[in-house]
């Protein structure tokens, strides 16, 4: 029997990395305030944060963990 392992890139993200905005938000993973993050959200295409959030639909988003916590660092010089 022939098998093929399948190769992991550490790029790609998996499922498990996105949570939705509103319930970041409010977990204790969240390392901003509530009216922190929510300002972040909003002026997210000016301060660097949109590649931490996905557009589901109209009024839902995803938050990609790493990537938001990534842009955090970055905004604070770490």
């Amino acid at each position: 029997m022939n098998t093929t392992a399948i190769p992991t890139n550490q790029n790609t993200p998996s499922l498990s990395e996105y949570i939705p905005k509103n319930k970041f938000a409010l977990s204790s993973d969240c390392p901003v305030t509530d009216s922190e993050f929510n300002w972040l959200f909003k002026q997210r295409e000016q301060n660097g944060f949109a590649s931490a959030f996905v557009k589901v639909s109209a009024r839902s988003f995803l938050v990609h963990i790493p990537s938001f916590i990534e842009c955090l660092n970055a905004k604070r010089g770490l």
